[in-house]
């Protein structure tokens, strides 16, 4: 998911993509950034691509 966010796409867009519901998708997005203790989308992108994740 967060190579899809990181390409731009939104919530709605990614959760079309995987066959997800939006809800899904951003509770997923919500999970990884608050254990990582991360800000936001962005930030999560950010650390994702520092630690070769994506």
């Amino acid at each position: 998911m967060l190579r899809l966010v990181a390409d731009g796409f939104d919530t709605e867009e990614i959760a079309q993509k995987l066959s997800y519901s939006q809800r899904t998708v951003k509770n997923v997005l919500h999970d990884v950034t608050s254990r990582l203790h991360l800000r936001n989308r962005s930030h999560a992108v950010a650390y994702a691509l520092k630690h070769g994740l994506i």
